[in-house]
């Protein structure tokens, strides 16, 4: 792909387009992403599309999308540029709107697509699950020059650390794909995983340990920070029954953990580094 173009649902720009640095423009447009399923009944001959008659499938449903991300080739390789499309995607989430989604990927330009013959254009369905368990709106969600500043400002710092951090990798990942885990346990379970894998040196007095390392992580010394530690074990006790069989959380307490990892991935950014363990026991003692 000499250029990305990535359709954007859930998201509505209060200007007609914003920069974000490096060529790196999202801007209007419109599309809606049909997805009928139609079913055939006999198996297609080797090249060619299975034989009529088909039948439509109830249950399709489509997408808008009202933005579209736009990644440059001077960017680099397609690798290159699809790291930066989950980059851009991944703080818009985290600062404009959970809800959003890259609901297609196309080599041209939405808007030119639809007079385009099909040979000279490709367009392939990317994120395009339903939500099962969704996120409140962090602002009114909508993109403005201020959030458009946020994310040109972090959006490298972000690809670094995936790149660089397993752990602010998984993540992330717990992060976006939480909210499609239709079984909250589950999502509880993902989420503490990545948590432990941030703030676990090792496996001894785990409860204690995470969650004072969190708490200390976000919460300066003597400002509330052991009021918050005993929330932050209160979830994790939630995470616990989960994993033992014997769910007992609600779905506050799966809200609660969703904001809670987007505090601590918030902070990394800003800080544009996963915390090591000395980082986590200055917190912790001082100094």
């Amino acid at each position: 792909m000499a250029e990305v173009y990535a359709a954007i649902s859930g998201l509505e720009l209060v200007a007609e387009q914003f920069d974000l640095g490096q060529g790196i423009i999202i801007r209007r447009t419109f599309g809606h992403l049909m997805m009928p399923s139609v079913m055939a009944f006999a198996p297609a001959k080797e090249g060619e599309p299975h034989p009529a008659p088909w039948r439509t499938v109830q249950g399709g449903s489509g997408i808008d999308f009202h933005a579209e991300l736009f990644i440059p080739e001077s960017i680099g390789s397609n690798e290159l540029k699809m790291e930066a499309q989950r980059a851009v995607a991944f703080l818009l989430r985290l600062g404009v709107n959970p809800a959003i989604t890259v609901s297609a990927l196309a080599t041209h330009s939405f808007s030119k697509l639809q007079s385009m013959p099909d040979s000279a254009g490709r367009i392939r369905t990317f994120e395009t699950k339903e939500r099962s368990f969704e996120l409140r709106t962090v602002g009114e969600g909508k993109l403005d020059q201020a959030g458009a500043t946020w994310i040109a400002e972090r959006w490298e710092k972000t690809r670094d650390l995936v790149k660089t951090s397993p752990e602010f990798y998984l993540a992330v990942s717990a992060l976006d794909a939480g909210q499609f885990e239709r079984n909250t346990a589950l999502a509880l379970i993902s989420l503490w995983g990545a948590l432990e894998a941030l703030f676990s040196g090792d496996r001894s007095e785990l409860r204690f340990r995470i969650s004072s390392y969190i708490a200390s992580y976000l919460i300066p010394y003597g400002q509330g920070r052991d009021k918050r530690q005993r929330s932050i074990a209160k979830l994790y006790d939630k995470r616990s029954a989960a994993v033992h069989g014997i769910p007992n959380h609600r779905r506050e307490d799966v809200l609660e953990t969703f904001v809670l990892m987007r505090e601590v991935l918030t902070k990394m950014i800003e800080d544009g580094k996963a915390p090591t363990r000395e980082d986590l026991e200055r917190c912790l003692f001082g100094g």
